[in-house]
């Protein structure tokens, strides 16, 4: 047989075990939020011989400003050796958008609007 006041303690454990299990069950569980990412394209335009250096969207695991930057110097690096000409390292070449969609959108709108304007559109592949 179980003390009186054993039998007491253990109620008031099962009750708040209870109380507990209630509250937990009422708050939904965590749901993993996706990695931020971010979907990038890089471009110069070279107006003398109407030319535009354009890369294709590329996907980016991170959302930062510096990883955009660092892609950036990365074109203008590539485009600079391949091709011959001196933009600096350091410039704004590349735009960031937060989804594939939006991207490409942009993507192709820049291309129909300089190919109307006559500019030879040279696709850079890998940097």
């Amino acid at each position: 047989m179980i003390p009186h006041h054993c039998n007491k303690w253990a109620r008031n454990l099962m009750r708040a075990c209870m109380g507990a299990g209630l509250l937990m069950g009422a708050v939904p569980p965590r749901a993993h939020a996706a990695p931020a990412t971010q979907s990038v394209w890089c471009s110069i335009t070279e107006a003398n011989s109407r030319r535009l250096f354009i890369s294709d969207p590329s996907h980016l695991p991170t959302t930062s400003r510096m990883t955009v930057f660092s892609y950036s110097g990365r074109f203008a690096r590539t485009v600079n050796m391949r091709y011959g000409l001196h933009y600096v390292l350091v410039g704004n070449y590349c735009l960031a958008f937060p989804t594939p969609r939006r991207a490409a959108i942009a993507h192709a709108d820049m291309i129909a609007h300089l190919a109307d304007q006559n500019f030879q559109i040279v696709t850079v592949g890998i940097f």
